[in-house]
């Protein structure tokens, strides 16, 4: 008989969590270094609207993540958004997103907040079936723009 693979623990993500996550950002497409991590983490634990989960598993770091942010459209209301869903690629399909979309849902309905909703790149299509999987619901198709403000601006790269 084998041993039932370890339970992960779903936490707030901590700054000491910065090189781990700065590999899956990287992993996800953003390549990020263990500073620009840091300095990220802390902007976003400045900001009560927004929370880091990360997937741990035991005998190791964080192995994936869920960044979400809380926000309202004068045009559509008040909702929560996940910014950002990442498991390691060697840890992909074993539930660790699933449990992370869950613990965003929680946070979101402790705020009061009745709707999640995310953004998935078109070039990722096993996202788009996991989010579906999830009980999402595609809403609408769109481009993104991006305009750069200058060197001095924050960076954004979604």
């Amino acid at each position: 008989m084998t041993d039932p693979a370890p339970a992960p623990r779903i936490r707030q993500a901590t700054i000491d969590d910065a090189p781990q996550l700065a590999v899956l950002a990287t992993q996800l497409g953003y390549p990020s270094s263990p500073a620009d991590v840091v300095a990220r983490l802390r902007a976003i634990f400045a900001d009560h609207s927004h929370v880091v989960f990360v997937a741990v598993l035991p005998g190791s770091g964080a192995c994936a993540f869920a960044h979400v942010c809380a926000g309202i459209a004068l045009e559509s209301g008040p909702r929560a958004e996940l910014l950002g869903l990442v498991t390691d690629a060697a840890l992909r399909s074993r539930g660790l997103g699933a449990l992370l979309v869950a613990q965003a849902e929680r946070w979101a309905q402790a705020k009061g907040l009745g709707t999640l909703c995310v953004r998935c790149n078109v070039v990722r299509p096993d996202a788009h079936r996991f989010y579906e999987r999830l009980g999402f619901q595609c809403s609408k198709t769109q481009k993104y723009f991006r305009k750069s403000l200058g060197p001095g601006a924050a960076s954004e790269h979604a």
